[in-house]
């Protein structure tokens, strides 16, 4: 049995939203589209620049238009993050969520994960969750697609507390939720 007491943080829940809905393997066909349009968008506006003789114009205001064209696609494609961090910011002030960020107690056992706070009690059995995911500041359990237990690593006070923990994820864990994690890889 392994015990850890730990709080999300607030920083803690815009990792967990952003590497979910954005930085996750699976999400990388997501982000190929989203790039593949915004280039399609590169090459339709400088097609019609070149087709209706607007670049036929001096050669200066031809690069101010590819520049435009150039910058306003750049800033998009790099927005996409940053809106995503904005909005797990507004989720993570809003108060009805604040039960998130209360003090927990994880206890880790052969029959499952038991987390503790001052208003809930939830007991999810090893077979609950269908998906696990890591990466290097956070373990993250999925009992359905939406819901996850956040696990920072940094609450480990050791690298035993840690071992121990790996110990009983692969010892527990399904091979189908540590399969899809590792097929969306």
């Amino acid at each position: 049995m392994l015990t850890l007491r730990y709080k999300i943080t607030r920083e803690d829940y815009i990792n967990y939203y952003t590497y979910v809905t954005w930085d996750a393997p699976e999400n990388l066909q997501k982000r190929r589209k989203y790039f593949l349009k915004h280039l399609g968008i590169i090459v339709l506006f400088t097609g019609m620049f070149y087709f209706t003789g607007l670049f036929d114009r001096s050669s200066i205001f031809a690069f101010l238009v590819i520049a435009f064209i150039l910058l306003t696609t750049l800033v998009s494609m790099t927005g996409i993050r940053s809106s995503i961090n904005k909005q797990a910011q507004t989720l993570s002030d809003d108060p009805y969520n604040s039960s998130i960020f209360l003090p927990t107690v994880l206890t880790a056992s052969d029959t499952g994960i038991l987390l503790q706070d001052e208003l809930t009690e939830t007991n999810c059995k090893w077979q609950a969750f269908v998906k696990k995911q890591e990466n290097k500041d956070y373990y993250f359990l999925f009992f359905n697609a939406l819901q996850a237990i956040v696990i920072p690593k940094r609450v480990f006070r050791n690298t035993a507390e840690k071992s121990q923990f790996d110990k009983l994820l692969s010892q527990f864990i399904s091979l189908e939720a540590e399969v899809g994690s590792i097929k969306e890889s």
